[in-house]
This record gives C-alpha cells, sequence and structure tokens, in this order.
C-alpha cells in the first residue's frame, strides 16, 4: 500500500509541478551526434507540433541495426529542445510515447519492464512485456503488455488489474489514428481488446473479448468463415469491422451493416472522425490508387491519385481533408490539405514509422526521414519545411 501512495504521490508532483519537456532550453552536447537546429515558424494558431529523432554518433550505421550511443532528441516545432539518454532502447521506436507534453519511454532487460517519464525513472513491474497500448489519462498511466509467448497483463500505475494467460493483442501499438496504441478512451473509461485462441479438428478460430478496465464488455465467440479486420470500443459501443456473410460488414453492438466496396480493398481499419466511428481503406482501380472514409455504407470522404502513386494515408476532420502521397519507394512525393501541396523529390524522405504523419485543428505534420545516401532528415507543417541534419530517424511526430 505505501508503494502505492508513493507512486500515486510521483504522479500528482510530475502532473502538478514539473515542467513539460519542451519548455526545457535547448541543450548543446559536445559529443559528435548533435543536432543543429532550424528556424521557427510560429504563424499556425494554437497547434504546437513535436516529434521525437533517435540520434546516433556519426560513426554508428543505424541503418545496419547498429544502435550503439543513441539518444532521444525531442523537437518542438522544427527544433530540438531537449535530449533523453536513459530508460531507452534505440532498436525499438514503438517504445516511445509524448503525451500529456512528456515524452513516456519503456524499456525492458527481460527480467523488468521499466517506465521513465522525461529521461527519469517513474515505476516498473516484473517481466518482460511489449507494450501494445500506452495511455496516460486522468493523471495515471495505462499500459497494455504483451507477454513473449502469449499473455496480456493490464496495469494502471504498474499495477495489474487485469490479465489473461493466453490473449492475443488485437490492434497494434503505433497508428497515427489512435493515440494510445490498442488502448483507447472516452469519457466513461479505458478500453481494449484481446483474441483467444480456440482449437477445432480443422481449424484455429479466434474468441474476442472487448474490455472495459477489468470487466468485460463484450464477448464475441469463435464463428467459421470469419475474419475480424478491427475492433474497437467507443461511448460504451462495440465497433467491429470483419467479413462474414461473403462480404465486409460493419457492426455497432450487434447492429450489422453490410458494406458495398470496390475490389482490391486492403488495410482496412476502425478511426474515429468528428466523434464518430468511420472506416478507413485503400484500394486500386486499374493505375488510380484511392483512399477513402465511410461512415457503415455511406462514403464521407475520397481522394484519387491518378497517375498510379500510393496513398500513404488520408485524414479528414471537420470538413477537411488531409493526404499523404508517395512514390514506388515508399518514400513521401506529396503533401496536401485542400488547397495546400508541398511536393519532394523522388527516392528522397521516408516515414519510418506509422507515428511520423498526423493531422489535428487545420494542421497537417510529417517528421521525414532522409532515405539512404540522404544526409537531411525533414520535419514539415503544413507548407514550412523545415530540415534537420543528423545521423538518424524520426520516431514520430505529435500535435498538442
Amino acid at each position: 500500500m505505501r508503494k502505492i501512495f508513493l507512486l500515486l504521490a510521483a504522479l500528482s508532483a510530475l502532473f502538478c509541478c514539473h515542467r513539460p519537456l519542451f519548455d526545457n532550453p535547448s541543450r548543446e552536447g559536445e559529443d559528435d551526434n548533435r543536432v543543429r537546429p532550424a528556424p521557427i515558424d510560429s504563424t499556425r494558431g494554437n497547434v504546437t507540433v513535436y516529434a521525437t529523432a533517435l540520434v546516433f554518433p556519426d560513426t554508428v550505421d543505424w541503418r545496419s541495426g547498429n544502435s550503439d550511443g543513441g539518444r532521444l532528441v525531442v523537437f518542438k516545432d522544427g527544433v530540438p529542445v531537449d535530449t533523453i539518454g536513459k530508460y531507452l532502447d534505440p532498436a525499438e521506436p514503438e517504445r516511445i510515447h509524448f503525451q500529456e507534453g512528456h515524452v513516456w519511454t519503456d524499456y525492458t532487460d527481460g527480467f523488468e519492464t521499466v517506465i521513465a517519464c522525461d529521461g527519469q525513472y517513474l515505476f516498473s513491474f516484473p517481466g518482460e512485456e511489449k507494450l501494445m497500448g500506452f495511455l496516460v489519462a486522468g493523471g495515471e498511466v495505462h499500459t497494455l503488455g504483451q507477454h513473449p509467448g502469449g499473455g496480456v497483463s493490464y496495469r494502471v500505475n504498474g499495477q495489474e488489474v487485469f490479465s489473461s494467460a493466453s490473449g492475443i493483442v488485437v490492434s497494434g501499438a503505433l497508428s497515427p489514428d489512435w493515440e494510445g496504441g490498442a488502448l483507447c478512451r472516452d469519457e466513461t473509461g479505458v478500453y481494449y481488446c484481446y483474441a483467444l485462441p480456440v482449437s477445432t479438428e480443422t481449424d484455429q478460430m479466434w474468441e474476442y473479448r472487448v474490455m472495459k478496465g477489468a470487466e468485460v464488455l463484450k464477448m464475441i465467440p469463435a464463428a467459421a468463415g470469419t475474419r475480424l479486420y478491427d475492433i474497437r470500443a467507443h461511448g460504451g459501443n462495440v465497433y467491429r469491422l470483419d467479413f462474414r456473410y461473403g462480404r465486409v460488414c460493419f457492426l455497432k453492438d450487434d447492429e450489422l451493416t453490410p458494406m458495398t466496396l470496390p475490389d482490391n480493398v486492403h488495410e482496412m481499419s476502425l478511426v474515429l472522425v468528428d466523434g464518430r466511428m468511420r472506416v478507413k481503406g485503400f484500394h486500386e482501380e486499374g493505375y488510380a490508387q484511392y483512399a477513402w472514409i465511410r461512415e457503415a455504407d455511406t462514403l464521407v470522404t475520397q481522394y484519387c491519385n491518378p497517375h498510379g502513386q500510393p496513398v500513404a494515408n488520408l485524414f479528414t476532420e471537420d470538413g477537411e481533408t488531409a493526404v499523404v502521397s508517395m512514390d514506388y519507394e515508399e518514400c513521401v512525393v506529396s503533401i496536401r490539405r485542400d488547397t495546400m501541396q508541398v511536393t519532394f523529390p523522388l527516392e528522397t524522405y521516408r516515414l519510418q514509422t506509422p507515428d511520423c504523419v498526423r493531422y489535428r485543428k487545420g494542421v497537417i505534420a510529417a517528421a521525414m526521414t532522409g532515405d539512404l545516401y540522404v544526409e537531411e532528415n525533414m520535419i514539415v507543417i503544413n507548407e514550412k519545411k523545415y530540415p534537420s541534419h543528423f545521423n538518424g530517424y524520426f520516431s514520430g511526430v505529435f500535435l498538442k
């Protein structure tokens, strides 16, 4: 009990007294992997853009998997403002999170998992967990961990609230559409979903359980001939996108809407747009590349690249649309926001992780890493470009 009390006191002090990381003055280290800042522009209203980068000494070839000497550099509006070197695994960018104005990292040595905030130890718990969900809500740190070989643990401030010995987390750790990865929240609580294997004589199927904290919100029995694309909870409802009866269906609780979709649809997912659950997807028709967002079976917005350039992502909010397009080498060639467009040379900049592009309140931001033989990295905020020269890559961009 005393340990829990001390932890809550530390969290309270962190949120009430500790300055956010980005308020700290820039530290100019003397090592050979110092980041050189770009000029700042402050004409975007009340949206601030943060980015995280993993930076290595000039002698380290990080592209080959060498992460020696790696440190985390935080950018605010294109300018580096602080550096973190502790409780960090430079080889795993998915262990870096930016929420509530702070950088959170998780680190494991195989025996315990440590949670740190702005490079300072916060708490730890025994065992190795890969955090598929990380969410700071109501002054508490919520984590959803996947154990090696199977098993799930949901924790609040490091204390295990729920566990399943054979569960598999549904949904990924990195998504520009879901801040908490596999964890999501509304004003009533924190949600997640895990799957349990169900074996038959001829097949292996999956039973799904949607959780609200430690309580089962909905249990979905295993069924032959079905395939789950995505599942999320919001506002007390459970939304699913799955294949049944020979077609893709959108479900709100048990209310089923068959979807009429074009051929060659891929990468479908559930997204929350303007407070409503919708479906994002992509498809091709000849050379044309399409991205779209639907509400059940009703098209909300669609973008087409007629010249065959793949659409990396599509966002919409308050009637405005933003699009990121790539070349065939998966390098960014253009970023659009309604009538605004920024273009880039072919085979120059990459989005190193899914978290490297986000859209909110009329601001589209991308943290791009120079492709092989390109020494420059770049943050893009709407039509503004902020080049940065360092040996390493951006791991994410975040809007506040």
